[in-house]
């Protein structure tokens, strides 16, 4: 994946140059007739959705066993790597209805933890003018070509990555291109540690017209949605050596009922102790983390999944 600087992009102000940028930039699977098509009718309406998040871990099937289980996540795609490299088609992502969930291998250099997460947009073009234009440091990078979720790979000023999609390219396969489907457990929020909250607040109501859902004067976060996730910007903390680190966080879920969701957590406990939940307020400073975690404006009670992300759940 070679970067590409979004100051490299030239001021496209017509359909055949919208065209030439995606050509000149992005992989193959991008249609001409496609972005014609887009770019011809005019400046379209582009809400942008958030459909994606995607996990590295050593522990692939626990991990998946936990959020079918508490979450009642669903799988969608087919043909995910396995820890050799190679496609596996007994793996797949998985999803609430809304949000796709890659369960991915962690290889050597590679953090565990989320990695990343994906806007679905309706015109990539007019996303990387708008980068061009306001964040021209901002870099852009070609998607892998086999991955069932990208078309590329870019980054807020704060260093957290997200991929972006597009329905009809060949990097949207499977899943990805119904329409999904209601449940009462769903990803609801994901949270992002920064030094400059309003300043991230602003990067995504610019690029991605996200909206502000609320403020937290005492806390200094800000929320912003899509319409249906939120994203939630919180600030750095010195407290302790986890509020230093700008980028994801954790994520956060909606449950129809905080105690179903318990008793939930504690069979899975006693009847697969490996996909079992792992204790925040362990160790010497683990009792910092959890009241960290528990600062969190739109949470309301937090865990861990079994490789150590945490997970806030919410009822309300």
């Amino acid at each position: 994946m070679s970067p590409l600087r979004a100051s490299k992009f030239q001021n496209p102000g017509d359909a055949d140059r919208f065209v030439t940028v995606i050509d000149n930039y992005t992989p193959l699977a991008y249609k001409k007739a496609d972005f014609l098509t887009l770019a011809v009718k005019g400046r379209m309406q582009m809400p942008a959705k958030i459909r994606h998040v995607s996990i590295y871990t050593d522990k692939y099937g626990p991990m998946v066993h936990f959020y079918q289980t508490v979450f009642g996540m669903k799988r969608i795609t087919t043909g995910t790597v396995d820890e050799t490299g190679s496609l596996n088609p007994d793996r797949g992502h998985i999803s609430d209805g809304v949000i796709g969930m890659a369960i991915l291998p962690r290889y050597a250099g590679i953090q565990s933890g989320v990695d990343h997460f994906g806007f679905e947009v309706t015109d990539i073009p007019e996303i990387l003018s708008r980068l061009q234009q306001h964040y021209p440091e901002i870099m852009v990078a070609k998607a892998l070509g086999y991955v069932p979720f990208a078309g590329l790979r870019s980054h807020d000023p704060a260093g957290a990555q997200f991929d972006l999609a597009q329905q009809g390219i060949d990097n949207i396969r499977e899943g990805y291109t119904k329409e999904g489907w209601e449940q009462p457990r769903q990803l609801s929020h994901i949270s992002i540690r920064t030094y400059r909250p309003a300043a991230i607040a602003e990067f995504y109501q610019r690029i991605f017209e996200l909206r502000e859902a609320e403020k937290f004067p005492e806390s200094g976060s800000i929320c912003l949605t899509d319409g249906k996730v939120k994203l939630l910007l919180r600030p750095c903390d010195n407290r302790l050596y986890r509020g230093l680190r700008e980028g994801i966080e954790h994520i956060g879920f909606h449950v129809e009922s905080l105690e179903q969701a318990k008793k939930d957590l504690e069979e899975l406990s006693r009847s697969s102790p490996p996909s079992a939940p792992r204790d925040i307020a362990v160790g010497r400073h683990g009792h910092m983390i959890e009241e960290d975690v528990q600062r969190c404006p739109i949470g309301e009670f937090a865990i861990a999944d079994p490789d150590g992300i945490i997970v806030d759940l919410a009822e309300n």
